[in-house]
């Protein structure tokens, strides 16, 4: 909004060969509190003076000698690159102001002066002019945000992009109808799908290829327009092996609340599936020996896995025992097994075998046999502890004699 302060603050200048119509015009806009206003009697200076001022509005005389009014505005129209002149002519020819409206001025002010008609004219003139300059301002002040907005978009998704790409191995976008619109990475090869994502369809892939019940799961999630987080399924390849996928997706609606589609990401989790296997198979085996097993880590002097004999052997649940080291079932101080271990990690065979007095959580003694390898793992060292119980095998070999001595 313009304010009276800001019509009165604006810029003017007063063009006009007359002396005399200068000063009468200056004491008209003086008396009215104009502030900012400057005079010229040469027209020749005002398109300098313009393009040094960029005047709010110019008052020019049509009827000049060596430059008439006309002549000027064709030079301002260079300056004012939107075409836009402010300027309001003094003319004393009633012919003269349709030619003047027609060669770009805003309106006109007869000779004689009338002092109303004068001020009220500038006054109007200022206002739609100011408002002009603060449209023009807010436009570019509007498409400044909008470059900016823009930039930051495209920063925002080359983010999201590389994120994506850093935490998935593919994005992927469907349309309603199941059909991939967009994905980046092997998303295709990997579900089995062919080449072209612009065509093809969520169940174009061999159902028997899938685990119906995983894929059912899937299914059920995609229809009811539900997101979905670590979605894990798999599929049997040409070759036989079985792949691992991992996917998480959520559906998109438009602004009416239509459902568009879905997007997500995927990854393919086949070698931390087939390494989970392996840990479940080793636990298992491990499960099944009847001695103790406890691994240290070398570095932490901490227990990393136990067994379920271990555990029932010295009273701990697994995650107590995980939490401790073999300094706490009474194997030595933890400075002599730093040493003890790493003695045994440099090839002295005296640290194999031993026999110890161990201790259970509630305290009590445990006579074993203590078996110790050095493993390396990774960048350390895993110490493999096998401990049996000297009492359990003894009352067992008893309980053997025993019986064979009564079936003779």
């Amino acid at each position: 909004m313009v304010t009276a302060a800001d019509i009165l603050a604006a810029k003017v200048l007063i063009v006009d060969d007359q002396e005399s119509n200068v000063l009468l015009l200056e004491q008209m806009l003086g008396d009215a509190g104009y502030a900012c206003v400057t005079s010229t009697t040469d027209p020749h200076e005002v398109c300098e003076l313009h393009r040094k001022h960029h005047y709010d509005l110019i008052l020019l005389d049509l009827q000049m000698p060596g430059m008439n009014g006309f002549q000027v505005m064709e030079g301002l129209k260079a300056i004012e690159k939107d075409s836009y002149l402010p300027v309001l002519v003094i003319t004393a020819q009633p012919s003269h102001k349709l030619r003047a409206l027609q060669a770009g001025a805003k309106d006109f002010i007869s000779k004689p002066f009338d002092v109303i008609e004068v001020q009220t004219r500038i006054r109007n003139m200022l206002e739609v002019r100011l408002l002009h300059k603060k449209i023009e301002n807010d436009n570019l002040a509007l498409e400044q945000t909008v470059r900016e907005r823009t930039a930051e978009l495209r920063a925002s998704e080359a983010r999201f992009r590389s994120l994506t790409e850093l935490s998935s191995d593919w994005y992927w976008e469907q349309d309603e109808s199941g059909r991939f619109t967009n994905v980046s990475g092997p998303v295709l090869e990997m579900l089995g799908l062919g080449l072209d994502a612009s065509a093809i369809e969520a169940e174009s892939a061999p159902a028997e290829a899938w685990n119906e019940a995983e894929r059912a799961e899937l299914a059920e999630n995609i229809a009811l327009r539900r997101p979905f987080l670590d979605f894990e399924y798999s599929r049997i390849k040409p070759d036989g092996s079985r792949r691992y996928l991992q996917v998480s997706g959520e559906p998109i609606f438009d602004m009416s609340g239509r459902f568009t589609g879905y997007r997500g990401i995927g990854t393919d989790v086949t070698e931390r599936m087939r390494a989970e296997e392996g840990v479940r198979r080793f636990r298992l085996a491990m499960d099944t020996i009847p001695d103790a097993v406890l691994l240290v880590a070398r570095t932490g002097m901490r227990f990393i896995d136990v067994n379920d004999t271990a555990c029932r052997m010295f009273g701990f649940g697994r995650e107590e025992l995980l939490k401790l080291g073999p300094e706490n079932v009474g194997e030595g101080s933890r400075e002599e097994l730093e040493s003890s271990y790493d003695r045994l990690i440099a090839g002295d065979p005296d640290l194999g075998i031993s026999r110890l007095q161990l201790r259970r959580k509630d305290g009590s003694q445990l006579p074993a046999e203590v078996q110790r390898r050095a493993q390396p793992s990774g960048e350390g060292w895993i110490v493999v502890l096998l401990i049996r119980d000297i009492d359990q095998r003894s009352e067992a070999a008893h309980r053997s004699a025993t019986a064979f001595d009564a079936n003779t």
